[in-house]
Formats: C-alpha cells, sequence, structure tokens
C-alpha cells in the first residue's frame, strides 16, 4: 500500500496540496467503514463489559529493576467519595484531591485513584509532582500511580472506571502532569521508581479550534461528522466562529526523571504540545500500551539528561503503543508532526510492536547525532516488528545533501542508521478490519481526504508597498494556507476502542 504526499502547483497563485494515500491504498483502509464501524463499537462495548478485567495478552514488558529502598506507603484518591480533609491511607479515608496525595506522598509511596477527573488544587488544571521546568532545584519523589479504580477500590478496570485529567476551561501554563524525580549529583543511595499508569491525558475539552462548518473552508471541517474545525494555533485569530477556551501550549505528561520509569496503560489524546516530553537521566523508561491520538508536535519525545560519560547507563523501550493522528506545529505542515522520535543522550532505545498510523509528518524520526563520532557509533536504534499505514513518512533519517531521507516500512532495513535490530516492520496487513473500525470514521476519512489550498495575493497599489518602494525595500505579498483538517478534536471515548484491536501490536487490552 503505497502512500504520497503530493503537491500539484497550479500556474495561478492558487496551489493544492493533496495529503494522504492513493485511491486504491483509501479503497483498502475505508473497506468497511459505515455500519460495520457501528457494530464494532458495539461488539467492543459488550467485550469490555465481560473481558476488560481479564489478564491482557502478555505484551513482553521489561520488567524494570526493584528498588532496594523499602515498599511505602498507599494512598487512595476518589473524586466521588473522598474528603478534602481525609488522610488518604485507606479505602475508607480516600482523599478527593489528587494533587493532595502527591503533596503528601514520600519516595516509595504509592497511589491509588478512582475514576474521575481530577484538575488540581481548586481545580486549576493541572497535577505536579515538582516545579516544571525546575527538577534542579525541586527534585521531585519517586512515586507510582496507578489509576482506573472503582469508587471504593475493590475493582481496577481501567476502560470502565476512567481517571482523566481533562480541564475545561482553565488558564494555565503547564503540562497537565509534571513529573520530577531526580537526585542531586554525587548520590549514591537507592534507585528510585516511578510509575504512571492508567490515566487519560486529554486536553480536547480546553483547547481552542474553529466551530465546525463543511461550508467554511476557513474552519478546515471535512465532513459534518467531526467534533470541530481544525485547531487554532497560538496567536492566530482566523475569521471564524470559535469554541473551546485556552490556545496556550502545553504538554500532556512531562517529566524531569532518572531510576526506573513506566509509562503504561495510558491514553493521550488531543494534546497541543507533545502527548509525553520527557528528560532521562540515569536509568531505564518504558513507555508500553500507550494509546497516543490527535497529539500536536510529537507523540513521544524522550531526550537524555546526563553527561556524555553517563550516556552508556541510560536506556529507553517504547513499545506495543498506537500512535495515530500526530500533527504538525503549524497548519502548513511545515515542520514537527512525528510519532516517536529517536533522540540523543540515550545509549540504547528499542522501538517495537507498535502501531504507527496517520501520522502527518512521519510515524518514526531519526535525524540527531551525538556530539562525537563515538557516541554516535556507540549508539543502538532499534526498530522492529512495527505495523505503519498511511503515514506521509514511515521513518525519516537525515542526509547530507538533502533535507531528509523518507524510509518506507519495507525499506527500513536498508538504513544505516536503524540497529542492530530492524527486522519484521511491515505494512499493516490486510484483515485488520477491527481495528480500522475502531477509529472514529469521520476523523480517518478527514484525514484521509486531508488537502491544503494555498493561495498567494499581492498589491503594487497597496500603501504598505508604496512605502516600501519609496525607500527601495521588498515589495510585500500575503499568503493564506487553509487545509481541510488540521489537528481537531478526536472523541476521546473512542480512543479506548483501540485498545486490544490487533494481537501482539500496539496497545493490548489493559491488565
Amino acid at each position: 500500500m503505497k502512500k504520497y504526499f503530493i503537491k500539484v502547483l497550479a500556474v495561478s497563485v492558487v496551489a493544492v496540496l493533496s495529503f494522504g494515500v492513493s485511491a486504491q491504498a483509501q479503497n483498502n483502509f475505508l473497506r468497511g467503514l459505515g455500519n460495520a464501524a457501528k457494530k464494532a463499537v458495539e461488539d467492543k462495548v459488550n467485550d469490555v463489559k465481560g473481558n476488560a478485567t481479564q489478564a491482557a495478552t502478555d505484551v513482553g514488558t521489561r520488567t524494570i529493576a526493584a528498588t532496594p529502598a523499602a515498599k511505602g506507603k498507599t494512598y487512595y484518591v476518589s473524586a466521588t467519595t473522598g474528603s478534602a480533609r481525609a488522610d488518604g491511607l485507606s479505602a475508607t479515608t480516600a482523599m478527593k484531591d489528587l494533587q493532595k496525595a502527591i503533596d503528601a506522598a514520600e519516595d516509595n509511596d504509592e497511589i491509588l485513584v478512582a475514576e474521575g477527573n481530577y484538575l488540581g488544587n481548586l481545580d486549576r488544571g493541572y497535577i505536579q509532582n515538582g516545579k516544571f521546568g525546575d527538577a534542579t532545584h525541586d527534585l521531585g519523589k519517586f512515586i507510582s500511580i496507578y489509576g482506573g479504580y472503582s469508587p471504593d477500590f475493590s475493582e481496577r478496570d481501567i476502560i470502565k472506571y476512567v481517571t482523566k485529567l481533562q480541564p475545561t476551561n482553565q488558564q494555565f501554563t503547564a503540562p497537565l502532569m509534571n513529573v520530577n524525580a531526580r537526585r542531586p549529583y554525587g548520590y549514591t543511595g537507592p534507585v528510585g521508581t516511578v510509575v504512571i499508569d492508567g490515566l487519560v491525558f486529554d486536553l480536547g475539552e480546553n483547547n481552542l479550534y474553529c466551530a465546525p462548518d463543511v461550508n467554511n473552508e476557513i474552519t478546515g471541517t471535512p465532513n459534518d461528522r467531526v467534533l470541530t474545525g481544525r485547531f487554532i494555533e497560538p496567536d492566530a485569530k482566523p475569521s471564524c466562529p470559535k469554541i473551546g477556551f485556552a490556545n496556550g501550549d502545553e504538554y500532556g505528561l512531562h517529566m524531569d526523571v532518572e531510576g526506573n520509569v513506566r509509562i503504561s496503560n495510558c491514553i493521550f489524546v488531543n494534546c497541543r504540545d507533545y502527548g509525553i516530553q520527557a528528560l532521562m537521566g540515569k536509568g531505564h523508561i518504558e513507555v508500553s500500551n500507550n494509546i497516543f491520538i490527535a497529539c500536536r508536535y510529537a507523540a513521544c519525545q524522550v531526550k537524555g539528561n546526563v553527561k556524555d560519560a553517563d550516556i552508556p547507563e541510560v536506556s529507553f523501550e517504547f513499545h506495543h503503543n498506537t500512535v495515530l493522528f500526530t500533527w504538525t506545529r503549524t497548519k502548513a505542515f511545515e515542520d514537527m508532526g512525528q510519532g516517536f522520535r529517536f533522540m540523543n543522550g540515550i545509549r540504547t532505545i528499542d522501538v517495537h510492536n507498535n502501531i504507527f498510523g496517520c501520522n502527518s509528518n512521519c510515524a518514526v524520526e531519526r535525524v540527531y547525532y551525538e556530539s562525537n563520532a563515538a557516541m554516535e557509533k556507540a549508539k543502538i536504534s532499534n526498530l522492529y516488528d512495527n505495523y505503519f499505514f498511511a503515514n506521509k513518512r514511515d521513518l525519516e533519517l537525515a542526509a547530507q545533501g538533502a533535507a531528509t531521507i523518507s524510509v518506507p516500512a519495507a525499506r527500513i532495513e536498508e538504513a544505516e542508521q536503524i540497529g542492530p535490530k530492524y527486522e519484521g516492520n511491515v505494512e499493516m496487513p490486510e484483515g485488520n478490519d477491527a481495528f480500522l473500525n475502531a477509529i472514529d470514521q469521520a476523523y480517518l476519512e478527514g484525514f484521509m481526504s486531508l488537502k491544503i489550498i494555498q493561495s498567494q495575493s499581492y498589491n503594487a497599489n497597496s500603501a504598505a508597498n508604496q512605502v516600501n518602494r519609496a525607500f527601495g525595500l521588498n515589495q510585500q505579498g500575503s499568503e493564506i494556507v487553509r487545509p481541510s483538517m488540521y489537528c481537531n478534536k478526536y472523541p476521546w471515548e473512542k480512543a479506548k476502542d483501540l485498545f486490544g484491536k490487533v494481537e501482539n501490536y500496539g496497545a493490548q487490552m489493559p491488565r
């Protein structure tokens, strides 16, 4: 199934860019949509009711090394049954505020969180373990947070009992959740553990969008079934009715951590500035069994944050994740828009058994080089056993004499920057209709038919150009870029339907 990104240039000042796949590929991927999608959703509901609490298929999770430190206390948090003044140390004395539990916790404690929407102290809109952007002075804590519990904590099922961070009208400049977990330089004590498991990170109710209107191309509404028109970038002021609230740049989850770190069974949806953006110190970080959908900039970006001599002690595994519809930085599709990024400062990175689909720049990017040739040669960038479909590029590489090189899945073994593991990267095989039908059909159809209209205008007699000519300055024109779709809101509830649709690829049914 071939993908392409065609730019059709006309003699006039209007350029139309078709973003998607060939007609044959569209027919293959859209086969069975419509009534079949409705049936798939109904089947999913029944499946969740009967099986969501059963053990999931073994996804080959790398075991996190146990910390020598003793296990700490357990805190309980419930938005519906908890109390603002409770101690949180039992299910019957649960706290109401997740932030309060984090503030009370100490290293090696764990926090169990029941269903509900958690917005921080007095609904400020974000949760923090340590101050965002200041892990040097606010070292944070090595704690573990598990969502998806019933209000009485008798059952854990992250699909049935949704624990979410979903602000609606909060003005803030911070990630939905920030986690610091560092120790001072020279510290030789026990290695800490950080776990974020079973949370939904959704900025869709707090983003600013054009109101949907299929008859107004300014709004970027691909069909009459999508929830919104296009996302409105910070400082942009399109002349269209708007819905939503804030329009700043915020991450879904930001981390500055070290030790043993795991992010699993989470959903990152409608994140306007990265799903996960992390700085990793010495230790191992695992990102597994998550769903990233309709995030902007990149779904997951983790950089090493150590001295060059310590890079061999940093490793990262990204596996069994579903990564769909990652959007570029601007509506002109100029840059960013990566599903996963191989970054510097990490000696070994393993990316495997993921599904990458419909990412507007590339599924996977490997364009950064270490600071010297020896370190770059020692770097291990494994990319193997992944499914790809309908991405602008499957793999993007840096290249001398060219901006980048696009590598389709079938030729990843030829990319010398990848390896030593590179086998098993393929276009998603036919027969995975259950997965395709679980994607919101209006959103998928909009992406598959995505077009960008660019128009330019020049008025020699405008006041600005008359003044410019008088002073010998360049003449000025204007350009309008109007995509048929750009980072529109994805229905967060439907993201849950993507768990467990393809055996051993993408996010499996959570344990």
